[in-house]
Order: structure tokens, then C-alpha cells, then sequence
């Protein structure tokens, strides 16, 4: 085969489930980046944007309440974001690197949301009193805490199962024969 015939050879379709895995986490990126930035506005912009009432002490409250006072989280939060985005953009372009870039973020995620379910209940912990007082329902305080941590192992679950499926969808052939194809440049 001669160059002129592999210039002339037509790359494999896009496969729409990848452009569709890099805009969503383009999308995420870009919310995670707007709440970071968010928290370290002057004021209240990121409680008021969260619809976080000072008083309420709400899950939200806390939520707010923990990244507002820990520069760290943030800061990683950040860095992830940015990472994410960038890793992202190279999906999305089909870079060649970037299929194994994002497969090693994927297996991050999946053990990351492992390591994050284990630690619910340290995260209850760390929760000022007033939000897990809301959080648990007088009438029925076990029934109203067991819910939070049903819908809170039901998300976990469901990006476990995202961060397994984007892994295993960017090590098909047909995905694998897409960022092949992006390296080798036409010739003009």
C-alpha cells in the first residue's frame, strides 16, 4: 500500500455514543467548574444559586457548608474538573491519546465512587448538627436517614455503572479503529 492509498482511505465513523460521552463530561466539567468558582465568590453567590436558605440545614446546607470551608476539596474539585474537561475535548477531537487518557479516568471514577460510598458515613459525621437533624425524619428518624443513603447508593451505583460502561465502550475495536485512524495525518 502506497501513501496515496492510506491517505485516500476513509476514517471510521464517529460512533455517537463516544461524542455523546465527551459532551456529557464536557457538561459536567463545565457545572463543577461553575460551582467551584461559585463557592469562591465573595457573598453568598454559590448559596444562592444552590437555593441554600442559612437557616434551612438542609443536606445542600451542608454540602455548601463543606465547600465553603474546606479550600482543599475545592482546589481538587478544580483540578478534576479542568482534567476532565481537557480529557474530554480529546475524546471529543478523537486524539489518540485520549481513548487511554479517559479509560484510566473512567477506572479513577469507578474507584473513586467505591471509595466515596465507603465513606458516606463519615461524611454524615462531618455534617453540622442542624443538617442531619433535617435530614432524618422526627416521625420516623430511621426511615427518613435509611431513604438518604438508598438515594445515595442508588447515584452510586448508577456511576459505577457509567464509569464501567465508558470504559468498556472505548476499548471496543470499532471505538479503538476511530483514535487509530485520527493519528496519521492526511497528506495534501
Amino acid at each position: 500500500m502506497t501513501n496515496t492509498s492510506l491517505s485516500l482511505r476513509s476514517p471510521p465513523p464517529r460512533s455517537p455514543a463516544v461524542t455523546g460521552l465527551a459532551w456529557g463530561f464536557i457538561l459536567f466539567a463545565l457545572a463543577t467548574l461553575l460551582l467551584v468558582l461559585l463557592s469562591r465568590a465573595p457573598g453568598d453567590a454559590l448559596a444562592t444559586t444552590l437555593g441554600v436558605d442559612a437557616g434551612s440545614g438542609g443536606l445542600t446546607g451542608g454540602v455548601a457548608w463543606m465547600i465553603e470551608r474546606s479550600t482543599r476539596v475545592a482546589n481538587l474539585l478544580l483540578l478534576g474538573a479542568l482534567v476532565t474537561l481537557g480529557l474530554a475535548v480529546a475524546l471529543l477531537r478523537r486524539l489518540p491519546w485520549a481513548r487511554r487518557a479517559f479509560v484510566a479516568l473512567m477506572i479513577a471514577g469507578f474507584v473513586g465512587v467505591l471509595g466515596g460510598a465507603a465513606l458516606t458515613p463519615l461524611t454524615f459525621s462531618l455534617l453540622p448538627d442542624a443538617a442531619t437533624t433535617e435530614a432524618v425524619n422526627v416521625e420516623d428518624p430511621v426511615a427518613g436517614l435509611i431513604g438518604l443513603l438508598g438515594g445515595l447508593i442508588l447515584f452510586a451505583t448508577l456511576l459505577t455503572a457509567l464509569f464501567a460502561w465508558a470504559g468498556w465502550k472505548l476499548t471496543t475495536p470499532a471505538v479503538r479503529a476511530e483514535f487509530e485512524h485520527a493519528a496519521a495525518p492526511a497528506e495534501g
